[in-house]
């Protein structure tokens, strides 16, 4: 059984929990996580979703990604996520931003959610979770942003959202 998400109101206070379908049914508020792993040379790793997931399978996002579980915060599921897509853990996350966005790639699904955008510097290796990670790739912040231009469908909103606050927040350069 999936853990229940984090639910909240327009000012991101926790309201209750339910599952991820009860938030894309009814459209409630509900927490996510966006790490992006940055290398030392300025590359991104950008994380292929798994061919059998039910949301968005095969679309390109950000290292990690995912839901904010019952009892936990911002954090917490940050460093979950890292450990479980990518197999790295004790990571040194940084928080960059936290936005609203109302995601509309996937008919029939309202993905109303508070983002938490995490950096995470790291040259190491991985150990992806096979299920959740079809593939990693390495990119260069300026080929992403021409790729995003000229193929938005290829990712998830989501991840182009995070990006942009990247820039915004002069965390990348395009």
């Amino acid at each position: 059984m999936e853990p229940k998400i984090t639910f909240v109101d327009e000012e991101d206070n926790v309201i209750g929990a339910g599952s991820k379908q009860e938030s894309w049914e009814t459209g409630v508020l509900h927490r996510v996580v966006r790490i992006y792993v940055l290398n030392s040379t300025g590359e991104m790793l950008l994380a292929k979703r798994g061919l059998s997931l039910a949301s968005l399978p095969g679309r390109w996002q950000e290292s990690a990604a995912g839901h904010v579980d019952e009892g936990e915060e911002y954090f917490e599921a940050a460093v979950r996520e890292t450990e479980e897509e990518l197999g790295i853990s004790k990571s040194q996350l940084e928080e960059v931003s936290k936005f609203k966005s109302y995601d509309t790639d996937e008919p029939g699904k309202k993905k109303n959610r508070y983002n938490m955008v995490y950096v995470l510097h790291y040259d190491g290796n991985f150990d992806p979770d096979d299920r959740e990670v079809a593939e990693l790739k390495w990119m260069i912040p300026s080929e992403i942003n021409t790729w995003i231009e000229r193929a938005p469908d290829d990712f998830t909103q989501g991840f182009i959202l995070g990006f942009r606050e990247l820039i915004k927040k002069e965390t990348i350069s395009v």
